[in-house]
């Protein structure tokens, strides 16, 4: 790890101050950073500790509209056992922040962290290897590499995986998130958060240098509204899903009135799967009905040469989502 500057803001404004220094990077926790940073793939001059501004940047409000504030610092420990949080709209972010890493890290983890991690490939993350993800090397060795945790779809010339465990449910409930860069404020659809197009060249999200995510917001929900996660893993902690689908049901009566479906760990990016959510509306739940889905939800899917066991566990896992959500 190559020398650094520390910089422990007093304020946000000095924060924004520091972070639009050139070669900086923006922490919370900085469990991801410190690897990249031993790995070398990554040597700031300058390091801007946010964990000073949790009285600005973390917690957990209900405005007066019924919306649902979550600040940046927040972390997954404080999602999972909030009062706000047993409201069923939020199963499925509780679960998803509940099931990440372990109890150590989900205490010292923050949302937006957890929502802006590097990608977990080993190639990419390696000083050994020269990844075109990187910018290292001329190509996606996992192509042709052992790939057997990455991406079934949606990629172009890299197939790494997106491995935040909350981005589908956000994105299943339509959440938004508001960032500070220079006199700016700004709010705009999580999923402008993700790059339309997850090339190689494009980072895992959208921010621009300097510019510092401060809250996640959620807007009310009706109150027939229901929300489930569920993903499959290797291990029971400690571990990144192999696959994983959020789910949000609004029920009128016994058919379902309105659905969302995102994947998670099958893409460079959380994928919602318009397609197949529309195939439930109008329609009573069943088992039948949820086989068709969730076989939808994987259409055009491009296994690799180790993780088309990816597509029978990923069907599953969505209706897992879809029985959890509809009981």
């Amino acid at each position: 790890m190559k020398p650094f500057t520390y910089i422990v803001p007093k304020s946000l404004d000095e924060a924004k101050e520091a972070a639009a220094q050139p070669n900086t990077l923006v922490k919370g926790a900085g469990l991801d950073i410190v690897d990249r940073m031993k790995e070398r793939l990554q040597t700031p001059q300058n390091i801007v500790n946010l964990l000073p501004l949790k009285a600005d940047l973390a917690g957990i409000s209900v405005e007066a509209n019924g919306d649902v504030r979550i600040g940046a610092l927040t972390t997954l420990t404080e999602i999972e056992n909030h009062e706000a949080m047993r409201d069923p709209v939020f199963t499925a972010l509780v679960k998803a922040a509940s099931t990440t890493g372990t109890p150590q890290v989900r205490n010292r983890g923050t949302i937006a962290g957890n929502i802006l991690q590097f990608t977990r490939c080993w190639y990419v993350r390696s000083e050994a290897f020269h990844c075109l993800h990187g910018g290292r090397g001329p190509t996606c060795l996992a192509m042709t590499g052992q790939n057997r945790y990455h991406a079934v779809m949606g990629w172009s010339d890299c197939v790494r995986v997106h491995p935040s465990n909350v981005a589908p449910p956000l994105l299943a409930l339509d959440a938004e998130y508001s960032t500070v860069i220079g006199k700016e404020t700004r709010r705009r659809k999580f999923s402008e958060l993700f790059p339309a197009e997850p090339r190689a060249e494009n980072p895992e999200h959208t921010l621009q240098e300097g510019e510092i995510v401060t809250a996640i917001h959620i807007k009310k929900q009706a109150a027939n509204v229901r929300t489930a996660y569920a993903e499959s893993r290797e291990k029971e902690s400690f571990d990144w899903a192999t696959t994983a689908c959020s789910v949000r049901i609004a029920m009128d009566g016994n058919k379902i009135a309105a659905a969302d479906i995102v994947l998670g760990a099958v893409a460079p990016v959380p994928m919602p799967r318009p397609k197949a959510a529309a195939m439930l509306i109008g329609k009573e739940p069943s088992k039948r009905l949820f086989l068709r889905v969730a076989d939808m939800a994987f259409q055009g899917a491009a296994p690799l040469a180790h993780n088309a066991f990816k597509l029978p566990i990923g069907k599953a896992v969505v209706r897992d989502a879809l029985e959890q959500a509809t009981r």
